[in-house]
């Protein structure tokens, strides 16, 4: 079947991302991914999205195994496939590391989309999250005249907890790495409300956690020996006085 050619929702984002200002929140977002991801080169990494500054933070060890899934088919200079998010053609639990760069803002099912990253996730396997922030005063951008920046504000954001509560039911252990904005990264051990008022973005670092129940069998211990007939009395002393 020969791909199609559509407008992707995230395209006004990729396109943004070569103007000054998005080139240097790439880099900035590149240069998080880059501390973050630590694997071993015989790991398969896949991408869901383009943005356009992958190469920004893959080591060149990493490309061999590296894959990018988007839904519209473009040129690109590194392996891509075109298909469809919500139904992704990998096999369950074949993943070790996938990576998503706000691609929940431009899905139109954010829950299927997380239900088949832990579908193809490997037991253990890392799921590396951006998204920008809900609740944030970047996001008065969008209400000036012309809608500046107004390519950032397009897709659904979802706040960090929101995203943290939706990875615990599908039993991944998430945490929150950084916020972040276009100057600086920023520790989440810090006063998390301010920062996340403050900050664009943030990234969340989930592992698929499976469990395993182990059966355990009753051990059969003796029962002591008893005869309800006999009931053993206590034979008191008593001195004349």
């Amino acid at each position: 079947m020969r791909p199609t050619f559509s407008i992707s929702p995230r395209s006004p984002l990729c396109q943004w991302y070569r103007t000054p200002l998005g080139r240097r929140l790439g880099r900035m977002e590149a240069r998080l991914l880059s501390s973050a991801i630590k694997v071993p080169y015989s790991f398969t990494l896949v991408q869901l999205g383009q943005v356009g500054w992958e190469k920004n933070y893959l080591d060149s060890g990493y490309l061999p195994r590296f894959v990018l899934i988007d839904e519209t088919f473009t040129k690109f200079d590194l392996r891509s496939v075109c298909a469809c998010l919500s139904s992704l053609p990998l096999a369950s639990e074949s993943i070790d590391v996938l990576i998503l760069p706000h691609t929940l803002e431009y899905v139109p099912d954010q829950h299927q989309l997380l239900r088949e990253v832990e579908r193809v996730l490997k037991p253990e396997g890392q799921a590396f999250i951006l998204g920008f922030q809900r609740f944030s005063f970047y996001r008065l951008y969008a209400h000036l005249p012309g809608g500046r920046h107004a390519a950032l504000w397009r897709g659904r954001p979802v706040s960090q907890h929101t995203l943290l509560d939706r990875l615990s039911l599908l039993n991944f252990a998430a945490e929150i790495c950084a916020y972040y904005d276009f100057h600086a990264l920023y520790s989440p051990t810090r006063r998390w409300w301010g920062i996340a008022l403050w900050s664009l973005g943030y990234a969340v670092r989930a592992i698929k956690r499976t469990y395993t129940m182990i059966p355990i069998n009753p051990i059969a211990t003796p029962c002591p020996d008893w005869t309800p007939e006999v009931v053993p009395t206590i034979q008191r002393k008593i001195d004349d006085t």
